[in-house]
């Protein structure tokens, strides 16, 4: 069983075919129920194409976070009276003015209940910044509205597989910006920086696994890990200056702390089983990773500062790829049910995890910067599914393998 778990956790990806009306609201874990928040964007008002395209890209924003009816589109702002008559909570609006290639824009998000401004901004830039001013309005309306910031102004990483050939991407989560990082036959596990600056990732050399970082600001590009044997799964450390792989090195697959020169630091596991793949906890203090080590493929969580080892899931023979929520009360994870693959969270205290996906295959999870998303493969490209699985959606479509997904 061993061996089988090491070939098809490391390996199988080279012959891959199952990618796969109130004003507050608490997104519960337990639980799937929904009732969107009805929010109005109308036309911003300004020069156009500009305005228009600025108001579409609020709407989408909102609509990405699945919780948002989003309405508004052709409307001007001053039409408050069909915003009230359609039950509409909050109204997000703003006007943009440029002038060469400088642009000023100030956005509003008003109670309608209340009947009052509750936020507002300012902003000046270039045009090509201009969408990054509605990513931020937006996150603080969302933070306003929900009490945790949105993910708009985020960054996500995938690799593209066409056949035999790899492209890793990375692009802002409005997919307005895409950028090709690498190239190749096999391209595995990338993992972006905490402030999604870097990438490290799997790459074969001549069917030889190696780590490899870049820096996305710079485009400099090195080799951290490339020791006989396995180089696999790096987990970038929450300060962003170390990560942990699995090196086959000493014989078993084990977890190892190195810093971004390569220098080994610290060997954190020691031969039970085949150990591999993870995510640290907010803090850094504890990392939850994948081992066989009671026979089949189970999540364990290692204390870094006492050394000890707990088993995490006990349901199901197959878990695989925890991502830990930034927020610290979740572990999203794959778990194999009768051929596909399912996701679950549970609280990393342990206890009853909670099914968030009911039909399809999902793997390799990965948890939205404010917790409340999670982000997977499917057979037809990249999932996103609120974290008590109460809605999902298609976000990009293709042969996408691998998401990270970090704040700007």
């Amino acid at each position: 069983m061993r061996k089988v778990f090491f070939c098809f956790f490391f390996l199988c990806f080279l012959a891959f075919t199952n990618p796969l009306g109130a004003q507050e609201l608490r997104l519960e874990i337990t639980g799937a129920e929904l009732i969107k928040i009805p929010i109005a964007v109308p036309e911003f008002q300004g020069p156009l194409p500009l305005a228009r395209k600025l108001s579409d890209l609020a709407r989408r924003d909102l609509s990405w976070h699945l919780v948002f009816n989003v309405l508004g589109e052709g409307l001007p702002a001053e039409e408050t009276k069909i915003f009230a008559s359609l039950g509409v909570d909050w109204l997000l609006y703003g006007r943009v003015s440029l002038s060469g290639a400088r642009v000023t824009a100030a956005f509003y998000l008003r109670d309608m209940v209340k009947d009052k401004i509750v936020l507002s901004r300012g902003y000046r830039g270039t045009k090509e910044s201009a969408r990054y001013m509605v990513h931020r309005f937006v996150d603080l309306a969302i933070e306003e509205i929900l009490g945790v910031p949105g993910n708009s102004l985020s960054r996500v990483a995938y690799v593209e597989r066409k056949g035999w050939h790899d492209v890793l991407f990375v692009q802002d989560f409005d997919k307005g910006k895409r950028v090709a990082v690498a190239e190749g036959e096999l391209i595995l596990g990338p993992r972006l920086s905490p402030d999604a600056q870097k990438v490290a990732f799997v790459f074969y050399v001549q069917r030889r696994p190696q780590i490899h970082v870049v820096d996305l600001r710079s485009g400099k590009r090195w080799v951290v890990s490339h020791f006989p044997g396995l180089n696999a799964s790096p987990i970038w450390h929450p300060q962003g200056d170390k990560l942990v792989v699995t090196l086959s090195k000493d014989g078993n697959p084990d977890l190892y702390l190195l810093d971004l020169s390569g220098r080994i630091l610290k060997r954190l596991t020691f031969g039970e089983g085949v150990n591999t793949g993870g995510s640290f906890s907010p803090d850094g203090k504890e990392l939850a990773f994948v081992s066989d080590r009671a026979g089949s493929p189970q999540i364990y969580i290692l204390n870094l500062k006492t050394r000890g080892v707990r088993r995490l899931t006990f349901r199901g023979r197959y878990n695989v790829s925890p991502s830990w929520s930034p927020t610290g009360d979740r572990i999203v994870y794959a778990s194999q049910e009768k051929g596909h693959f399912v996701l679950f969270t549970i609280d990393p205290r342990g206890g009853e995890p909670v099914k968030i996906t009911e039909k399809g295959s999902f793997e390799a999870p990965f948890f939205s910067p404010n917790g409340r998303l999670v982000m997977a493969q499917g057979q037809d490209g990249l999932w996103i599914f609120l974290a008590n699985g109460a809605s999902g959606r298609l976000y990009q479509a293709g042969k996408l393998l691998f998401p990270s997904w970090r704040p700007l």
